[in-house]
């Protein structure tokens, strides 16, 4: 059985962005300000984001893993600087696995780790994680989500994630999403299309919570 493909954005993901910006220049930072991503070699000297590299070779054991990224367009070196960092953290791991591209939601596959909604992320074809959202807040919550409980340190999802009073303002905090939903987005709006995806994703945690007698939120 083949696995199932999964891709992971870089920075804010797999990457500390603001590890890098700490590393410039007072000088520097005054030139580029309002586009430090365009400083050269700027993506050389990020560090790993917390966790990032552990779980990272943890999903690779379960899924077909992808780098699916965005290079600025204005600054060259971005591009050989990400190659050159996914080679240094991961060895041969994603040789010839790496995609950079302005168009996500051309990339097809089952997950994408992703912590923006920009170039595309949100309308990827499979399912987009939101990383740094509250239901994803650090790659604990990710690999509970991804890897089968048992395999991930013997946990359960309900002990882990699972308490009476978060599934209560979880629900209202539903009702609320779905009232400013009805009352002023209609399906075409961007905002409309993330909302509704949190929702979605939302609504899998209430139901691994037991709360069958909330059936109107699991609709897909």
């Amino acid at each position: 059985m083949s696995k199932r493909k999964l891709f992971f954005d870089m920075d804010g993901v797999l990457v500390d962005f603001q590890s890098g910006i700490d590393k410039l220049s007072d000088e520097t930072k005054k030139e580029y300000e309002g586009r430090l991503d365009e400083v050269p070699g700027i993506f050389s000297l990020m560090d790993p984001m917390p966790g990032a590299i552990e779980a990272v070779h943890k999903l690779s054991e379960h899924y077909d893993v992808y780098i699916l990224s965005t290079a600025p367009w204005k600054n060259p070196s971005a591009w050989s600087d990400k190659i050159n960092w996914i080679t240094k953290h991961f060895g041969g791991l994603f040789k010839k696995r790496v995609i950079l591209t302005h168009c996500k939601d051309q990339c097809h596959g089952d997950f994408l780790i992703d912590d923006r909604p920009k170039n595309g992320a949100c309308d990827f074809a499979g399912e987009w994680i939101e990383f740094g959202s509250f239901m994803y807040t650090g790659w604990d919550d990710v690999l509970c989500y991804l890897l089968d409980p048992e395999v991930y340190n013997g946990k359960s999802i309900n002990h882990t994630l699972i308490d009476d009073v978060l599934v209560e303002q979880t629900i209202g905090m539903l009702d609320e999403c779905s009232k400013i939903l009805n009352d002023n987005y209609n399906g075409d709006n961007e905002d409309y299309k993330r909302i509704t995806r949190m929702m979605a994703l939302t609504n899998k945690w209430l139901k691994a919570s037991g709360e069958e007698e909330e059936p109107a939120y699991y609709a897909d």
